[in-house]
């Protein structure tokens, strides 16, 4: 866990360092509320969200490039974050772009994409969650193969029935998670978005987890 110092002023404000400021996709006029435990702990966190360090962002594959960049020490530490916020803001606006494109009709029921149809003996009937792939993640899909696309209805007929058992992409604002599944001896990853008051799921992008990792960057 990151420890920052503050000092605190003589009216008892205290300013918050810019990289923090940057983390919780803090503004001017936001506010924040300080919860204190029962041993004393404080905990910061928004009206509107968890502000928690980000996690598994494909942290080994940032450090992998950064180290053949040569960086290292507390100069490599501050990339890292700074790579982290990156992708935490693209999967942000592809949620946000996921979830406008659903509004839309633009996006489509996952049982309906022909080349993932679900088999014989996975569920048909109603689900506690409803799950749809946007354009992106069907281009996703054109390029897989048919071992790796036989691997996705079990994954996708998963989140009908619960999304939020996974692995969380914690960006400032939505509830993006990762699922993953392997064919063979490599990783796949289905990202998606959860927006649960409508109880409806989004799959952002699925592909390998380098490609997908290589994809982030890429819009970044």
């Amino acid at each position: 866990m990151e420890t920052y110092r503050v000092k605190v002023g003589a009216e008892g404000e205290i300013s918050l360092p810019l990289e923090l400021r940057n983390l919780f996709g803090l503004a001017p006029g936001d506010t924040l509320d300080l919860c204190v435990d029962s041993e004393g702990k404080v905990f910061v966190r928004t009206a509107e969200r968890s502000v928690e360090p980000l996690s598994d962002f494909f942290e080994d594959l940032i450090i992998g490039d950064l180290h053949s960049a040569g960086f290292t020490g507390d100069e490599l530490k501050n990339r890292l974050l700074e790579q982290k916020l990156k992708l935490s803001t693209v999967l942000d606006r592809m949620a946000e772009e996921g979830y406008r494109a659903h509004k839309n009709f633009q996006s489509v029921k996952w049982r309906a994409v022909q080349s993932i149809k679900p088999l014989e003996n996975v569920k048909s009937s109603p689900t506690p969650f409803q799950v749809v792939i946007t354009t992106r993640g069907i281009h996703d899909l054109a390029v897989l193969q048919p071992a790796e696309l036989k691997e996705i209805p079990a994954v996708l007929s998963g989140l009908e029935e619960d999304p939020l058992g996974f692995k969380r992409l914690r960006g400032p604002y939505y509830e993006t998670y990762r699922v993953s599944f392997h064919c063979g001896h490599k990783e796949y990853r289905v990202v998606y978005t959860v927006f649960a008051p409508e109880n409806l799921v989004v799959v952002l992008t699925i592909g390998k987890r380098k490609a997908i990792f290589e994809k982030l960057n890429g819009i970044a």
